[in-house]
């Protein structure tokens, strides 16, 4: 009996250090390619990232494969943190539902970029059409692969649940928008302002399906709703789609005075 304890200990000890050499590598991969460094955490982050949807549906977690770093566009410095958020749901065996009209879900596993832009934007939530709005349950073999959502399923447990409502409208502003787009904000005027003065431009740029952008004071926050990117490559390409969106959002704040939009040149 002994020597079985002593060899679970052992096998442990192996397995959790296999999962952190894994977890530095791919790090490394992501920093690479993405032209970031490798961060230790999220502590540099503002708190705004804690009021956000993101943050409603994930109910916080757990980050990995974190890298940062400040790149320049038009004259302004971008710092840009990107990383995997493992959620709290995820933890639990449960996922959560955005209440808003039409409802969408996300992954367990989601890669994120957050953008700090200068000044301070409305909060607005972008989503584009995708499989997060499909609402479907994770599948027979995730769950039979994890303890929590098998047992959950045993019991009879319920694993979905509405997320909290961050401080936005639950219906779509009636603003001009790309194919496949949506919004959600408290600021029509505003939001529509940004839009007409480039921000729609960049919308049709950042034709990714299931791409969620959020605004809110000096955050830009960029994920895929439905599921986490694979591969370093992937990885960076969401950070450069992330950027280019931060880009559009700090060239249209810009042109928008109190008077309105600016004509352009």
């Amino acid at each position: 009996m002994d020597w079985y304890f002593f060899a679970g200990i052992a096998a442990g000890a192996v397995a959790l250090l296999a999962r952190a050499t894994t977890r530095r590598s791919g790090q490394a991969a992501a920093a690479t390619a993405s032209g970031l460094h490798a961060a230790p955490d999220l502590t540099h982050l503002p708190q705004a990232l804690q009021r956000t949807a993101l943050w409603s549906l994930a109910d916080g977690g757990f980050e990995s494969r974190v890298v940062h770093g400040t790149v320049s566009r038009a004259r302004t410095d971008i710092a840009v943190t990107a990383f995997d958020l493992e959620t709290l749901r995820e933890r639990r065996g449960e996922w959560a539902w955005l209440p808003v009209e039409p409802p969408f879900r996300i992954a367990g596993l989601v890669s994120v970029v957050v953008c700090e832009v200068p000044g301070r934007q409305p909060h607005a939530l972008f989503k584009r059409a995708g499989h997060g709005d499909a609402m479907l349950d994770d599948n027979r073999v995730d769950r039979a692969a994890h303890i929590a959502k098998n047992v959950r399923d045993r019991l009879g447990v319920p694993r979905s649940y509405e997320a909290e409502m961050p401080a936005l409208p639950s219906t779509p502003l009636d603003v001009p928008l790309p194919e496949g787009w949506r919004v959600y904000g408290r600021a029509p005027e505003s939001i529509g302002q940004l839009l007409a003065a480039g921000l729609g431009k960049t919308l049709e740029r950042a034709s990714r399906r299931d791409l969620v952008i959020e605004l809110l004071d000096e955050l830009v926050v960029v994920y895929p709703a439905a599921r986490d990117v694979s591969g370093a490559d992937a990885f960076a390409d969401l950070t450069t789609t992330a950027i280019d969106v931060a880009e559009g959002v700090v060239a249209s704040s810009a042109r928008v005075t109190p008077r309105g939009v600016e004509p352009t040149a």
